[in-house]
C-alpha cells in the first residue's frame, strides 16, 4: 500500500519557522475524512457510536474534532474521564469506562458524568456498589478463554489474559445486576489489537451475538448494545492493506 504524506516539505518547512521543534502534526481533514467512513460503513446498523480510545491520543484537540464527527470517547482512568468531561461528551451516552484496577473514586466519576461503566470482574459488583451504587445502565467484558484464532493465524490468547468475565462469571453477573436494578445490559470484548484482518470483527461479532443471545433466553435480561473493540489495525508496512469494512 502506497502512502503519501499530507504535507510537502516546503510546508512543513514553513510550519517549524513559526512552532520550534519536536511537535506532532494531524491530518485534522483526515481525521474527519476517517471519521466519516466508519459512520457510512455502519450506517446501515442505527444507533451505531465508534467510541475512540482517549488513550491512543490524549489530545483535547482531537477530542473535540472526534465529537464534532459524532464520535464518543474510551476511557480507563481518572485522568481520561477528566478529559472527556472538559472536551464535552458528559451527555449521558458518549464516554464509556473501562478499568482493570479501579479506584472507588474513578467509578465515583464515571457514574456522574453518565458514563457506561463496564465491569472488567465480578468483584467490581459489589465494590460498586458500594462506592457509588449500581446505575440501570452497564456493560461486562467477557473473555472466551483459549486461544482466539483466524484461520491458521493464532491472534490473541484470551485465556492468559488478565481482562474479562469467564462464561459462568458473566452469568452470574447478570443475574446480581438484575437483582440490583439494571434494566439494559452491554457486552464487551477484547481479543486482539490493531488487527487488520477483515476477519477479525464478524469473528468476534459472532461470538458476543451468540452470547447475547443465552444470556436473554436463559436470564431474561435486555441486551442492549454490544462493544466490538480492539481497534481497527494501521497498516504500517507496504506489504499490508487498510481493513475493509
Amino acid at each position: 500500500m502506497k502512502k503519501t504524506p499530507f504535507v510537502t516539505k516546503q510546508q512543513v518547512e514553513e510550519i517549524v519557522k513559526q512552532f520550534p521543534t519536536p511537535f506532532h502534526l494531524y491530518d485534522e481533514k483526515g481525521i474527519r475524512q476517517t471519521a466519516r467512513d466508519l459512520y457510512k460503513a455502519f450506517s446501515w446498523n442505527e444507533g451505531f457510536k465508534e467510541y475512540f480510545a482517549v488513550k491512543a491520543t490524549p489530545t483535547p484537540a482531537i477530542l473535540k474534532i472526534l465529537k464534532e464527527e459524532g464520535c464518543g470517547t474510551d476511557c480507563s482512568s481518572l485522568t481520561e474521564l477528566m478529559m472527556s468531561d472538559r472536551c464535552g461528551f458528559a451527555d449521558g451516552n458518549s464516554i464509556m469506562f473501562s478499568s482493570n484496577e479501579t479506584p472507588a473514586e474513578e467509578f465515583i466519576l464515571a457514574k456522574k458524568l453518565g458514563a457506561i461503566i463496564n465491569l472488567d470482574d465480578i468483584t467490581h459488583i459489589d465494590f460498586l456498589k458500594d462506592a457509588c451504587g449500581i446505575p440501570e445502565r452497564i456493560c461486562c467484558r467477557y473473555n472466551p478463554g483459549g486461544y482466539f484464532s483466524l484461520g491458521t493465524d493464532i491472534m490473541d490468547n484470551p485465556g492468559d489474559a488478565k481482562y474479562g468475565m469467564t462464561k459462568p462469571q458473566i452469568f452470574e453477573a447478570f443475574k446480581r445486576l438484575k437483582r440490583e436494578g439494571v434494566k439494559e445490559f452491554g457486552i464487551h470484548s477484547f481479543l486482539a489489537s490493531n488487527t487488520v484482518s477483515n476477519e477479525y470483527y464478524p469473528a468476534l461479532a459472532s461470538i458476543l451475538f451468540n452470547l447475547a443471545v443465552e444470556l436473554k433466553e436463559n436470564l431474561g435480561v435486555h441486551i442492549g448494545f454490544i462493544n466490538l473493540s480492539g481497534g481497527v489495525g494501521i497498516p504500517y508496512t507496504p506489504d499490508l492493506s487498510l481493513i475493509h469494512i
